[in-house]
């Protein structure tokens, strides 16, 4: 299976009515078709904001939680709510028990921080 047949499978939110720009942005974060899948699965479709929480240690199967934490006021996955700006990187950590003190920010140095920002 290709990844554009993983991203059309999953249809309009997955690909924005532009499967190739989308097939090119997940392809941009190096993940093979089935962990794009997994992504897709939890209702991530930022390729950004899947890679983001990767690097921080949470999983597909962790972004799949489904919460009412956050802004918003709707329930729906971790990963939904992080690629919507609805959850912050370090609100997720703590909701699924990762210690963010000793994750490295993925936008800054190799210092552990636990403010996810983006400057």
């Amino acid at each position: 299976m290709t990844l554009r047949d993983v991203i059309e499978r999953h249809g309009y939110l997955a690909h924005g009515g532009d499967p190739d720009a989308a097939s090119e942005a997940w392809e941009e974060t190096g993940m093979e078709p089935g962990e794009v899948e997994g992504w897709l699965e939890a209702r991530c479709f930022d390729p950004e904001a899947a890679e983001d929480m990767d690097e921080i240690g949470i999983t597909p199967d962790m972004a799949s939680v489904r919460t009412d934490a956050g802004s918003g006021g709707y329930v729906d996955t971790v990963g939904h709510k992080v690629a919507a700006g609805d959850l912050q990187r370090e609100e997720a950590c703590a909701l699924l028990g990762i210690d963010a003190s000793t994750v490295t920010d993925p936008f800054a140095s190799d210092t552990p921080t636990a403010s996810f920002a983006r400057q």
